[in-house]
């Protein structure tokens, strides 16, 4: 399998299109697969590719990845070349923006605490 065929994989197992990444990379998609066919993307490419994707960069350059533990990174958790993936170990996008929202809502709470406290403080 080729690298178009690995990304095409991620994004369709993230719910994204070929298209929105095109786009999101700022270069249309004829652009980004001559790249990627003629080995010249560049570096900074496969990095916004990695990080959007959430794919390790060295991914690009390797197949083998003996000892590298994708549980310790929890944030780069696609082995694009692995040929079992294990999809029950990589959270889902609405899951990370939901468990995203609490920690906002709960942090909200925590800065209501702190400026009533801190006016109770400052009141003679």
């Amino acid at each position: 399998m080729n690298l178009k065929e690995k990304i095409l994989q991620v994004l369709e197992k993230k719910n994204y299109t070929y298209a929105e990444l095109a786009t999101y990379l700022s270069m249309s998609e004829p652009e980004l697969d001559f790249a990627i066919e003629n080995n010249t993307i560049e570096i900074r490419t496969l990095e916004l590719i990695s990080k959007e994707l959430r794919i390790p960069l060295y991914s690009f350059f390797r197949e083998n990845f003996d000892g590298f533990d994708f549980e310790k990174e929890s944030y780069y958790n696609e082995n694009i070349w692995s040929k079992e993936e294990e999809s029950e170990s990589i959270p889902n996008l609405k899951t990370l923006r939901q468990e995203i929202e609490a920690l906002r809502a709960d942090v909200l709470k925590k800065d209501q605490l702190i400026n009533a406290l801190e006016s109770k403080i400052s009141k003679p």
